[in-house]
């Protein structure tokens, strides 16, 4: 992999923002991409994704199937594909989809989503970092410290991604290996903690009461959650690169940590019953551990945090540039900064209790791109056989046939999922505390939009400067 994916420097901010990259400037291969998606992954959060499907009261062979949710990540790395032959991201190719005007409102709550866990992320990564420091100099803890441990983490994920592309490959790479390692350490220590008896013991729960459920969460906390990303990080590969290892490298990078921390809660969960609904997961399991290696367990969460957190940001750029707000891409990492850190600063030190019900409110948000990624789904399959479309395709067009699936498949994920800040009526049964009504609202949307006729309705075709369609 060489030291960057553009012809860039790394350190030179890029300038790019939703025009194509020319064909001329691509470089790089897929272990740089498979570096981008495995560093993104190492959120020890996950380990809390792995109690929850734990607690269905599944056998550990079925919490396993259920964990298998994880190659979804494989519509992610199908995702990447058309960046990588237009050279355009993911929501700004969402417009040929929507149309010029029609692809606002996706793109605008892609960036809310986006920014949204960012906040999220800064606020656990900095509960990690000021614990750390209490442990490593026994002192107690205070406002100040979350504030300075907000503003490390902070300026380390901003400022990688207001560099730009270039950066965030080198920099992923490099903490792919680190924190890849520390979190392989950390679990070493965790498994002798483990009560294998009772884990073993443990009777087989119900499959479509159990299962189903479990795996549709697994789902939308894995693949579901990077699929308006996709395209971001593989616009700078050269168009010739086989589609086959873009598409494994995506899913095998992401879904490796994913799997493996996810598998990881399934095992302390008869150890540690509450990790499913801690309030600070990263708390819990710091108790688990020896005190001899909590600061570097604590080291390790902050870096697995930070790194998902520079791609949330990168791509909460481009989402917002597709929703027509007119900044140099750079520059939308301060509008980034600055919704967020008020978020984060107010979680810290007002409403300090509050990330649960935050974390609810963007899984309802989250329920709109389930219906959105049916429509990019049958979309890219259709632009790989036809051509992919160039840039101004969609010029002061609403689409709507993709308007009106996605409209009615986001109503009915709403209206069958349960959160803990909303409820829909419909979400009764196996649809309560799952994300099924999001898979739901995915099949009545792809249903929709085939029916539609979009797949089949004259539009102009066209291929993006030097690039082919297969």
């Amino acid at each position: 992999m060489s030291r960057a994916q553009s012809s860039s420097p790394v350190w030179r901010v890029e300038q790019r923002g939703l025009e194509a990259v020319p064909a001329q400037e691509r470089r790089g291969g897929a272990r740089g991409i498979f570096a981008v998606w495995f560093a993104g992954n190492l959120a020890i959060t996950s380990v809390v994704i792995g109690a929850v499907v734990a607690s269905y009261g599944l056998s550990v062979v079925q919490s396993l199937i259920a964990l298998l949710g994880v190659f979804s990540f494989l519509i992610v790395g199908y995702f990447g594909l058309p960046g990588m032959r237009t050279g355009r991201p993911t929501m700004a190719l969402s417009e040929a989809s929507f149309g010029h005007w029609g692809n606002i409102v996706p793109s605008a709550l892609s960036w809310l989503n986006l920014v949204g866990w960012e906040t999220v992320v800064l606020v656990i990564a900095a509960y990690a970092l000021e614990a750390a420091y209490e442990a490593a100099f026994n002192v107690p803890s205070s406002s100040g410290a979350l504030v300075i441990a907000l503003a490390v983490v902070a300026t380390l994920a901003f400022s990688i991604a207001f560099v730009g592309h270039a950066a965030i490959v080198m920099m992923q790479t490099v903490f792919s290996c680190l924190f890849g390692v520390l979190t392989v350490v950390v679990t070493a220590l965790l498994l002798p903690r483990v009560h294998w008896h009772a884990l073993l013991g443990t009777h087989s729960g119900p499959w479509l009461a159990g299962v189903v459920p479990a795996l549709s969460i697994v789902i939308a906390a894995s693949g579901l959650s990077w699929v308006n990303m996709a395209s971001d990080y593989t616009r700078y590969l050269h168009p010739n690169t086989p589609a086959r290892r873009v598409v494994w490298a995506t899913t095998l990078g992401a879904a490796i940590p994913v799997f493996s921390l996810m598998a990881l809660g399934v095992v302390l969960a008869s150890t540690a019953p509450s990790l499913a609904s801690a309030v600070n997961p990263v708390g819990a399991l710091e108790a688990m551990l020896p005190p001899w290696i909590r600061v570097l367990y604590l080291l390790t969460a902050v870096g697995g945090m930070v790194t998902g957190d520079i791609l949330d940001i990168y791509s909460a750029g481009l989402s917002l540039l597709a929703a027509h707000v007119r900044l140099p891409r750079s520059r939308t990492v301060f509008v980034d900064a600055a919704l967020s850190l008020t978020a984060s600063l107010y979680v810290l030190l007002v409403a300090k209790n509050v990330v649960g019900t935050f974390e609810a409110f963007l899984s309802l948000v989250a329920g709109v791109l389930a219906p959105w990624t049916a429509i990019f789904l049958l979309d890219s399959r259709r632009w790989h056989r036809e051509g992919y479309p160039g840039p101004g395709g969609a010029r002061n067009r609403w689409h709507w046939q993709a308007c009106t699936a996605w409209l009615v498949g986001t109503a009915v994920s709403v209206a069958f999922t349960s959160t803990g800040v909303f409820s829909g009526p419909l979400a009764v049964g196996v649809f309560e505390g799952s994300s099924l009504g999001f898979i739901l609202g995915f099949f009545v949307t792809l249903t929709l939009y085939a029916g539609l006729g979009l797949l089949s309705r004259p539009r102009r075709r066209g291929r993006a400067p030097g690039v082919g369609a297969s």
